[in-house]
């Protein structure tokens, strides 16, 4: 059954779920976009009333007004960074996430196992020893890394994904510490002072949500309790650290290394230009993804649907009110 056959432009639709295409194909009628221009974007969405984005663009008021019928933005996200939603909101938009969604997102591993990923790849030299093979070396003395098993790992957040990384370090044999703004009660070393866990760890893994208290929480004050063989890993939001204070010290080797699938600008600048790319192309220990936490296919199929089914809920209680 059709509800209003609501006009729906799915933004970055390659390899979008074909299931939540079929269930969205009951709600309404679908146009699939994936231009990689914003001037192209708003050209393919003006008749949009509902757009379900990815984390190509940031949906910002150029955007929204330019859809001057948009009613509802969809995105198979928790952070929410890629949407002016205060704008949006104000405006009568409605914005479906998975902010909140404790439940399901507990049935989702893909972020944590990057983080995982992350962390054993700048442990064990794996990028930089892969590079060296390619250019025809076989020097295996210039690449060698450190164990997991009895290292410290300190967890920024012991949300959802902080608890899921918490087990991986238990299979690893691995002390385990956090510091949360909750008072969470279990097995693990508890911190009262984020600056403790950072002088205390060996691997600091960063799971906060980005928002205004957070922005920069990781600055100088806590940057600078890392010891030198300290690794820090950031699958959260790039914002939630001051990389340009990051940058000094890894460009002094103060630290070992930086792992992270985020960058605080990534979607308004050229990537080139970012100074931890820069830094990382010198030789440098960092390790850059693109983003790429949650994405796994069977994790965003999962998502993607849920959102959709979501979104059904929400139109029927409006309908019924």
């Amino acid at each position: 059954m059709k509800i209003g056959k609501m006009k729906i432009v799915v933004v970055e639709s390659q390899n979008f779920s074909e299931e939540a295409l079929r269930s969205l194909s009951e709600i309404g009628d679908i146009k699939l976009s994936d231009v990689h221009d914003k001037a192209q974007l708003i050209n393919n969405i003006k008749d949009a009333e509902v757009l379900f984005v990815r984390l190509r663009f940031y949906i910002d008021k150029e955007i929204i007004d330019a859809c001057s019928g948009l009613k509802f933005i969809l995105t198979a996200t928790t952070g929410l960074d890629h949407i002016d939603v205060d704008y949006f909101e104000r405006n009568g938009g409605r914005v479906v996430s998975l902010k909140g969604e404790y439940e399901f997102l507990k049935s989702i591993p893909s972020t944590a196992e990057h983080t995982w990923g992350l962390l054993l790849s700048s442990m064990r030299n794996i990028p930089n020893a892969f590079d060296d093979v390619k250019d025809g070396y076989w020097r295996r003395d210039l690449f060698k890394g450190n164990n997991l098993k009895g290292k410290k790992i300190g967890l920024l957040g012991l949300g959802r994904v902080g608890i899921q990384v918490a087990k991986y370090g238990e299979a690893f044999d691995m002390e385990i510490g956090f510091y949360d703004i909750e008072n969470k009660i279990n097995s693990y070393k508890k911190f009262d002072i984020p600056s403790e866990l950072f002088a205390w760890a060996d691997i600091v893994s960063i799971h906060i949500p980005l928002n205004q208290e957070n922005i920069h929480f990781v600055d100088k004050r806590l940057l600078d309790q890392l010891n030198p063989n300290s690794i820090l890993i950031n699958t959260a939001r790039g914002a939630v650290i001051d990389e340009i204070y990051l940058c000094n010290l890894i460009e002094i080797r103060r630290i070992k290394g930086y792992a992270t699938d985020v960058l605080e600008e990534e979607l308004n600048i050229d990537i080139g230009k970012n100074k931890l790319v820069e830094l990382s192309k010198k030789g440098f220990s960092i390790i850059i993804t693109p983003h790429i936490a949650g994405a796994t296919f069977e994790s965003m199929d999962m998502t993607e649907l849920f959102i959709v089914e979501k979104f059904y809920k929400e139109l029927n209680k409006s309908k019924n009110k």
